[in-house]
């Protein structure tokens, strides 16, 4: 979580920005940010909770085989041109 003293300062910072502003569009920038980080601050929880694993865990299946080689011996068939995948 984020300290309170923290976001006051960046509070207090924004609102500088904002009083010092020269236009229209630099105070709305200053007062977003001041929107944000009040939201940030309201909407997390004031006492976190701890990340607990969940109880159930679905069971993966696991293989009791070895995985078959990426490499198997070429087939010989009649009728076959060569040994390009594009031989018909």
């Amino acid at each position: 979580m984020i300290p309170y003293q923290a976001v006051i300062q960046q509070l207090e910072k924004q609102l500088a920005s904002a009083k010092n502003a020269a236009t229209d569009q630099q105070i709305r920038e200053a007062l977003i940010a001041i929107r944000a980080l009040c939201d940030v601050v309201l909407d997390s929880p004031s006492d976190p909770a701890p990340i607990t694993p969940p109880k159930h865990l679905p069971q993966m299946l696991v293989s009791e085989t070895k995985p078959s080689s990426l490499y198997t011996s070429k087939i010989e068939e009649d009728g076959a041109n060569g040994d390009s995948i594009f031989d018909f």
